[in-house]
């Protein structure tokens, strides 16, 4: 259009008329003086037209043009901003990883679902119901499943408060965002098997309403699962009906893993089950579930405690169970802060032993756990785990040392690395 111009304005130019000179061929009109006058005022107009048409639009189109492209690149990068605000990590490292899955830690809900109890209410008066806190994690779970290639999400245990009903109604409800999207291994805690309202304790036994809402055929009868069970899917519980002491399959980038979750203080014939497991399946790298494991002081293990029930601590399970296989690298625990804790096995193998737990915390701003979760993005072409701690109800990073860190791990067939401990990441 703009190489037009100059052609219509010449066109128009040579077919106005001067004083003597003719409007075109065979005429000969002549114009008065006053005439003259306003051909020259017209003249005059049209050439500030085209200059306005040939020099000054285009430079106004660019600037349009220019504005409009910088108001995309503003709004790409509000939205680029708004993802990172609500939690995903960046991705540049995903780009650089593309190999890269992650697992997904629920630490101890226990306050979200506090109901009956209401230990919340006490710690945090006016604090108010915390239930949403549990259904935006697993909502967020789900919303980024694909973007961060989330394959696995373990809750280590105090799913409940009490063992109430209404409060496992509220587990169930969560849990249901990502029944059909991500599967999901869960623990059971103290705070899950029995209760007495007369005493206010938990784990006085071990009744618990905890199959009846997530019984096994939860998971053997969701074809998402599917890929996650051996052939008998019943082989992968340790009793029949009941989901406390089970163990899922994963295979990711070429190498096969198992899940194993076992019961609060597991029984020596819960151990003895497991040990059978894990020894049936020696080419799968396992990782235990369990809720009480460690305690809060740095680098310990649970030994005596007060629960009622009998079964074995955070030591023993160590030596009667863990220590014994060289393809266990990793307990994931809750029930007592953050901890850590890097040890060899009888086998020589690196087993990496990491807590979580935010419903007690040493920062005022985190109450009743205040949604955050652990995000463990496994790394196969840098052999490394790295640990990110985030919640979607505060929207922020845990960046201490203890919240934020690298776990060497190796996935590829090559010489192990000496130093195996912990890294703490960059910030």
């Amino acid at each position: 259009m703009e190489a037009l111009v100059p052609f219509l304005f010449v066109s128009i130019w040579a077919r106005v008329p001067t004083n003597g000179h003719r409007l075109g061929p065979g005429r000969a009109d002549q114009f008065s003086s006053w005439d003259s006058l306003r051909v020259s005022i017209l003249k005059r107009y049209m050439l500030r037209c085209a200059i306005v048409t040939i020099f000054i639009l285009p430079v106004i189109t660019v600037v349009c043009l220019s504005a409009s492209v910088f108001g995309q690149g503003n709004e790409i990068q509000a939205q680029a901003d708004e993802v990172e605000k609500q939690g995903t990590p960046l991705n540049k490292e995903s780009e650089q990883d593309s190999d890269s899955f992650t697992l997904i830690v629920l630490p101890d809900t226990q306050g979200y679902a506090d109901i009956r109890h209401k230990e919340t209410q006490r710690h945090w008066p006016n604090i108010g119901d915390q239930r949403s806190c549990f259904l935006r994690q697993t909502e967020w779970i789900k919303k980024n499943k694909r973007e961060m290639n989330i394959v696995m999400t373990v809750h280590v245990g105090d799913i409940t408060q009490t063992d109430h009903e209404e409060e496992w109604e509220i587990a169930d409800t969560a849990f249901k965002t990502i029944d059909n999207h991500v599967p999901y291994v869960l623990c059971s805690g103290n705070h899950d098997m029995g209760y007495s309202t007369k005493l206010r304790k938990t784990s006085q036994s071990r009744k618990s309403h905890f199959s009846s809402y997530f019984p096994p055929s939860r998971f053997t009868n969701n074809p998402l699962y599917d890929p996650h069970f051996g052939k008998d899917k019943k082989l992968h519980f340790r009793e029949e009906g009941k989901i406390e002491n089970h163990f899922l399959f994963l295979r990711e980038q070429g190498m096969k893993f198992l899940i194993l979750t076992l019961e609060f203080k597991p029984r020596d014939e819960t151990l003895a089950w497991a040990n059978r497991i894990v020894a049936e399946h020696p080419d799968y790298r396992t990782i235990v579930v369990t809720h009480g494991y460690l305690t809060r002081k740095k680098g310990q293990r649970s030994e005596v405690d007060q629960y009622l029930v009998k079964g074995n601590s955070g030591e023993l399970i160590w030596e009667k169970f863990i220590s014994r296989h060289k393809n266990i690298f990793l307990v994931l625990s809750g029930h007592d802060m953050e901890n850590l804790l890097t040890s060899k096995g009888k086998n020589g193998n690196i087993v990496h032993q990491v807590q979580a737990d935010y419903w007690y915390w040493d920062k005022a701003e985190i109450k009743a756990g205040s949604g955050y979760l652990r995000i463990m993005t496994f790394r196969p072409d840098r052999d490394i785990i790295d640990v990110q701690t985030y919640s979607p109800v505060v929207d922020e990073f845990l960046t201490r040392p203890q919240s934020k860190f690298s776990l060497d791990y190796l996935m590829h067939d090559k010489k192990p690395k000496l130093d195996s401990a912990p890294r703490e990441q960059s910030k």
